[in-house]
C-alpha cells in the first residue's frame, strides 16, 4: 500500500468533511459522520509522533482523537485499498485451508507447476503483487470453490 502517510489535512465545518492528501499524492474527502463526529472541528493535521501514519483532530469541546491512515481509505472504499484487503483476506483463508488439509507446500508448488519461493510469495498475506487467479487455483487444488457475493458498500 503506497497510501500510508498523510501529507496535509484540512477540514470544512460547513461541508462537514476532512480534505485529506496522502504523501503519495492521493486526495480524498472523508465525511465527519463516517468518523462519528457531530461537533465542529477546530484543528487537524498529520500526527508527527506516528510518522504521519495517522492524523489528529480537535473538536470545539477540546476532545482530541486520531485516525489511522487506512480508515479514510476504507470509508471511501478506495479501489486499491479494497483490492489489497480482498487479497489479504483470501490469502489468510487459503493458508488456513492448507493447515486444515495437511498438504505440504512443496506438494502444492509441484501441483501448480511453480517454484517453492513463488508459492511462498503467493501465500504471503502482505504481498499484494499477485494474481487472484493463482489463489483461486490453489483453492481449487485443495478442493475448495470460491463463491462471490456482492453487497452495496455502506
Amino acid at each position: 500500500m503506497k497510501h500510508i502517510r498523510f501529507k496535509t489535512i484540512s477540514f470544512d465545518n460547513k461541508k462537514r468533511i476532512f480534505n485529506i492528501e496522502y504523501s503519495s499524492g492521493l486526495v480524498i474527502d472523508c465525511p465527519y459522520s463516517a468518523l462519528g463526529i457531530s461537533k465542529k472541528v477546530t484543528e487537524a493535521g498529520p500526527d508527527k509522533e506516528s510518522g504521519n501514519h495517522s492524523f489528529y483532530f480537535v473538536l470545539q469541546n477540546g476532545h482530541r482523537d486520531y485516525v489511522p491512515y487506512d480508515q479514510p481509505l476504507h470509508i471511501v472504499q478506495h479501489p486499491e485499498y479494497v483490492r489489497e484487503q480482498t487479497l489479504y483476506e483470501m490469502t489468510k483463508q487459503i493458508n488456513e485451508f492448507i493447515r486444515k488439509e495437511g498438504i505440504s507446500k512443496r506438494e502444492i508448488a509441484r501441483r501448480i507447476n511453480t517454484s517453492m519461493s513463488q508459492l511462498l510469495r503467493l501465500l504471503d498475506p502482505k504481498n499484494y503483487k499477485k494474481e487472484l487467479s493463482r489463489l483461486i487455483e490453489i483453492a481449487a487444488l485443495l478442493n475448495y470453490e470460491i463463491k462471490w457475493t456482492f453487497k452495496k458498500a455502506a
